[in-house]
């Protein structure tokens, strides 16, 4: 009887700090719909498939009536659409927030800082090299208007030095239906960015930044 006592105080308590935490959800779309891997999509007359998708989310911070309430404890936040849990941001703490700022990309300092563990160890695929530094946003796919082999696209986007620094700073206005939830919309992104032109970015260099400057038009707050 004390075991199960036990058990279900443990549960209780379990239940109520999770109540109390603050969730940010991040959601991929194509158009109305949640984006999915390996999916053909259309826009236009043309298809676009998607293979891989990751991103940071860096210096997450949360304001109320323009004051700061929270800083997210976690440095960076490694987005990836092959894993639905990282599209859960869980913040240890309960609060108010009408508007949000962070940072797409890792700023000069981490990446002249040496090598981290967790979300921004190399191992996640998200790092070139201790010259280049990590890749902020990566997308790769297959394009029927991409002229290269296969018509396969890589746009590896990352920089911390000028004049190809890639990181980018978003602040959404959270005063919506549903506050906690980030959409982004990469149907928008290859409406600015022709992939039949920019097909393959690897390192730090002009083209990089063009799509590194359009990446904070396609993050949004999500509406019902």
């Amino acid at each position: 009887m004390r075991c199960l006592f036990s058990f279900l105080l443990v549960s209780f308590l379990l239940s109520v700090n999770a109540q109390c935490d603050t969730q940010l959800t991040i959601t991929p779309k194509f158009k109305a719909n949640p984006l999915e891997l390996n999916k053909t999509y259309t826009i236009g007359k043309d298809t676009i498939t998607f293979t891989n998708l990751k991103f940071y989310i860096s210096n997450l911070q949360y304001f109320k009536n323009d004051s700061l309430v929270y800083t997210s404890v976690k440095k960076a936040h490694l987005i990836d659409l092959s894993n639905e849990q990282s599209f859960q941001i869980n913040e240890k703490k309960s609060f108010e927030f009408d508007n949000i700022k962070f940072n797409i990309g890792i700023d000069s300092l981490t990446n002249v800082s040496g090598i981290f563990e967790g979300d921004l160890d190399p191992v996640n695929g998200m790092y070139w090299t201790w010259q280049s530094g990590y890749i902020n946003f990566k997308l790769e796919g297959y394009a029927t208007h991409c002229p290269s082999r296969n018509n396969k696209f890589n746009w590896h986007i990352g920089g911390y030095l000028e004049p190809f620094y890639a990181m980018r700073e978003i602040a959404l206005d959270c005063n919506s239906n549903k506050p906690n939830e980030i959409v982004i919309q990469l149907d928008e992104l290859f409406k600015k960015i022709d992939v039949s032109k920019i097909y393959n970015v690897m390192s730090p260099n002009e083209k990089a930044i063009h799509i590194a400057d359009v990446l904070p038009k396609i993050f949004k707050v999500a509406k019902e």
